[in-house]
């Protein structure tokens, strides 16, 4: 199944249609997010717009810190061997599904399949060691699941979606010049446009999308001449997923019915987190879409979060980073390399007491659709602008005399 087949089930009139009251609940609370990341979004940047440059060298600066912070958790959120609870509030649980060689996915259906199957059976391994560590009741929280969601590296879509082609496709000249992909940044804007009208006609797994230019070019950017070591890529150019965060929202649904279905309601998850990264750094990507240099954009370094599912109050920005981070750190290059003979497409990552998932996340609306397309810096950014903003004007400063005068004995 090709992605837009895919996507059909929440592009098209039908699904609003649904008489099913799952959905009709789902459509009341996706109406309910959409209204209040367009408000959020616009009081963000109108505060942006009013402050500063001090105010907004301020902002900055926080939010360096919070991306600092969660960087540090996600370095202590890896585990240690055989350890089970090892990192903080939402990467408290990182449970790796470990395969002794590369999978090979026949479709989005068969991945979904897979991820429910390692679900259950890592539910089911670790619910009794988590209950005696625990010294509280835990029975509704396992009836939910032990995970409240889980991170997949792009390219496992590449492959569900089988978003390759020969090589030797998309080099080529145009107007004299050879095109590599790769570097598609560093032609002239006319090259890359008559090069993206080529690639339109001969590229067929993205067909019924309507790709713009500049998402053609981030799959581009991102695409990768090593791969799983599976026959069927051999030549190809597996290219990278688009409309992520759509993926990731019908990933969330299928997976939790499934789950719900094969464990007759044993274990059934509210919703679930989906996340989608990519090992490049992220700079050229970003510069595609028009965030880099941006103030209002900033770009989290280290990797590229392309897809997340949830609203953004259900699963914040920066907790998508860092769980991205912690399954890079865990699966290092396992999704190609065989050194080890330890392939891990996927993480699932749970909380160490249900109270952290209370506070920290919302757990109804964790397979809600964010927003179209891949993860936005700008629309997240923006969105929190107006927490940064609360954060700064509530600072109320100690002058260290008088602090000292309180601690005098």
């Amino acid at each position: 199944m090709i992605i837009s087949e895919y996507l059909k089930e929440i592009n098209s009139d039908n699904f609003s249609q649904d008489k099913d009251e799952e959905i009709q609940i789902y459509q009341k609370r996706q109406s309910e997010w959409n209204h209040n990341l367009k408000k959020t979004v616009q009081k963000g940047h109108l505060i942006y717009e009013q402050a500063s440059t001090e105010k907004r060298n301020q902002f900055q600066d926080l939010f360096n810190k919070w991306v600092r912070t969660e960087e540090l958790k996600a370095w202590y959120g890896s585990p240690e061997g055989e350890s089970v609870f090892q990192g903080t509030s939402i990467s408290s649980l990182t449970i790796p599904a470990i395969y002794e060689e590369p999978l090979k996915i026949k479709s989005i259906q068969h991945l979904e399949e897979l991820i429910c199957d390692a679900y259950i059976e890592r539910h089911d391994k670790y619910e009794s060691i988590v209950q005696d560590a625990i010294i509280e009741n835990v029975d509704q929280w396992m009836s939910h699941g032990l995970f409240y969601g889980f991170v997949l590296p792009s390219k496992m879509l590449s492959q569900a979606f089988n978003l390759s082609m020969p090589w030797d496709e998309v080099i080529f000249e145009v107007d004299g010049k050879l095109v590599d992909p790769h570097e598609i940044l560093s032609y002239p804007l006319e090259i890359r446009e008559k090069y993206f009208e080529i690639c339109k006609k001969k590229i067929n797994c993205f067909e019924g999308l309507e790709l713009t230019q500049s998402e053609f070019e981030e799959c581009l950017i991102l695409a990768d001449i090593s791969k799983p070591k599976i026959k069927n890529y051999s030549g190809k150019l597996l290219l990278a997923p688009v409309q992520c965060n759509k993926i990731c929202t019908l990933i969330s649904r299928h997976v939790t019915k499934l789950i719900r279905e094969k464990t007759k309601n044993r274990i059934s998850p509210p919703s679930l987190m989906v996340t989608i990264y990519d090992t490049d750094t992220p700079y050229s990507y970003h510069r595609i879409g028009g965030h880099l240099g941006n103030p209002v954009a900033p770009v989290l370094p280290g990797l590229v979060v392309q897809g997340c599912s949830g609203s953004i109050d259900a699963f914040r920005w920066l907790y998508a980073y860092r769980v991205s981070l912690v399954s890079q750190m865990m699966m290092k290059g396992s999704l190609y390399s065989q050194v080890h003979n330890k392939f891990i497409p996927f993480i699932f990552f749970g909380v160490l007491v249900p109270r952290d998932a209370d506070i920290l996340l919302d757990m109804q609306n964790l397979g809600q659709l964010r927003y179209g397309g891949n993860l936005s810096p700008s629309i997240e950014f923006n969105y929190l602008l107006p927490k940064l903003n609360s954060f700064l004007e509530n600072e109320d400063y100690n002058t260290v005399m008088d602090e000292l005068q309180n601690r005098l004995v």
